[in-house]
């Protein structure tokens, strides 16, 4: 126990010096702070890009998923993500990354530009991201419970501040330097764990197959309803072009082509870990702990099962560091959203020194906030997130991609293509029998039915803007 500790307190400090020494650079201006000075190179960016998607949630939540749920379900999750990857590049990649602002609602708000867009993008921003950032939390607190012997508040609480500290200081290069090599440890030990298995092993067959023949709950479809395998397939589908903390991403790189490149890099590096963990790791869960209480502790068993101390303590600096790549993604867009979309609107004329406190202060308000709810986390933390993520798609696609690529969609249109989907959502999501995840399904179409409805009553669209759009093509 105490190699595993002194690993992981090797890793948490570096983090936190990387996060103070950028921050001088990093807390001089906007640009330095929210999107690294716009400087992220393609493999710095695509490794990053894929730490920040692949959290605690895809370490710890997936598999914890697929064991309990079933691969089909967990594979129609991670299937939508690898579709949402190119679809981003193609259809938001070039246009936002030219635009050069910082957010999401930056774009919005110069496409659809009324106080309901600038206020309320920002805030289901906020809502959505802290339920992601409670689900990462749960993982960390687990891990730190399992191998480490830590109670698992202690284990919430260190952890959020850590990545407090180094992501309140540090901005948008803080976040890339540990993101870059959060990415690269989280690779090969999920990479290494599932190649130690499936040669070490006293199984006649392949994983898959003993523990399909063992549990066939496990090769199932019928675990959930078609409606829920949809869902959750077309949620991350969307998600990746309009989440704030990938969207973040695409502004940090050099040119539209960076941009591109690195998104499809980083699902080529996201699917060989998914695929890994899902058709080798999984599988041997099921058949070594076949009766776990809770099914994202699956991973860890594991690892305690399997490994000596050297590797359990690498193993913990992975599930922290795809903890961690996400939270302070996370946590970075959240900032955003309250001290330059929120704050930016209702006080414009801000001195740089009180907006750099402002974005402290905010990020120290939002991580602390989540770690208090992940005191008490639901049991499946994919499902939870992804519900979470679902309401950011719900609203946000919709106006996204028709404000890129439809010029004559006005502001009405952008507005009640916003509400629609996030109230239809909501609505359907609550509603006693709904399948999970399935409320994206009826969201989206509600959200269309609104751009549409809204284009035919408000007014025209302005020249500039539609001059301006047609720039961002280019």
């Amino acid at each position: 126990m105490t190699l595993e500790r002194i690993i992981l307190a090797i890793y948490l400090l570096a983090c936190m010096f990387i996060g103070l020494i950028v921050s001088k650079r990093a807390l001089v201006s906007d640009d330095d702070y929210w999107v690294g000075g716009r400087r992220i190179g393609i493999s710095m960016n695509a490794l990053a890009i894929m730490a920040a998607l692949a959290s605690g949630g895809s370490i710890i939540g997936v598999m914890g998923l697929a064991y309990s749920n079933g691969i089909p379900f967990a594979l129609s999750l991670f299937s939508g993500a690898v579709i949402g990857f190119p679809l981003a590049s193609i259809l938001v990649a070039n246009p936002l990354r030219n635009f050069g602002k910082y957010t999401i609602t930056d774009f919005l708000v110069f496409r659809f530009p009324h106080p309901i867009i600038r206020i309320g993008v920002p805030v289901i921003i906020v809502f959505s991201f802290t339920i992601y950032i409670i689900a990462q939390l749960k993982a960390a607190g687990i891990t730190a419970e399992s191998l480490l012997g830590f109670p698992y508040h202690q284990g919430v609480i260190l952890f959020t501040v850590v990545f407090i500290i180094y992501v309140s200081f540090g901005g948008m290069l803080a976040v890339t330097w540990t993101d870059m090599f959060q990415g690269a440890l989280m690779v090969v030990i999920v990479l290494g764990t599932a190649f130690y298995l499936t040669l070490n092993n006293d199984l006649t067959v392949a994983p898959l197959i003993e523990a399909t023949n063992r549990s066939s709950n496990l090769g199932l479809l019928k675990q959930q309803s078609i409606t829920s395998y949809i869902g959750s397939f077309v949620i991350w589908a969307a998600a990746i072009s309009v989440v704030p903390h990938i969207v973040m991403r695409i502004y940090s790189s050099k040119d539209s082509y960076s941009a591109k490149l690195s998104l499809n890099v980083a699902i080529l590096l996201y699917s060989v870990m998914i695929l890994s963990s899902l058709l080798i790791i999984v599988p041997m869960g099921k058949i070594l702990f076949p009766g776990l209480d809770d099914a994202d502790m699956v991973f860890l068993r594991v690892v305690e099962s399997s490994f000596p101390p050297l590797v359990r303590g690498l193993a913990v600096a992975a599930v922290i560091a795809a903890v961690m790549s996400t939270t302070d993604a996370l946590l970075l867009a959240c900032s955003s959203a309250v001290a330059h979309d929120l704050l930016g609107y209702f006080l414009p004329n801000l001195k740089e020194r009180v907006k750099s406190r402002i974005r402290v202060y905010s990020t120290w308000l939002i991580g602390l906030l989540a770690m208090a709810f992940a005191f008490n986390p639901p049991a499946l933390i994919t499902i939870f997130y992804s519900s979470a993520i679902g309401i950011l798609c719900a609203g946000l696609f919709v106006p996204t991609i028709a404000g890129i690529w439809w010029k004559q969609a006005n502001t009405t249109a952008g507005i009640c293509a916003f509400l629609f989907g996030i109230a239809t959502y909501i609505i359907i999501q609550f509603f006693p029998g709904a399948p999970p995840l399935s409320a994206i399904l009826i969201a989206l179409p509600a959200s269309v039915v609104g751009l549409i409805l809204g284009n035919q009553f408000g007014g025209r669209v302005s020249d500039s803007i539609i001059e301006s759009m047609s720039k961002l093509h280019v």
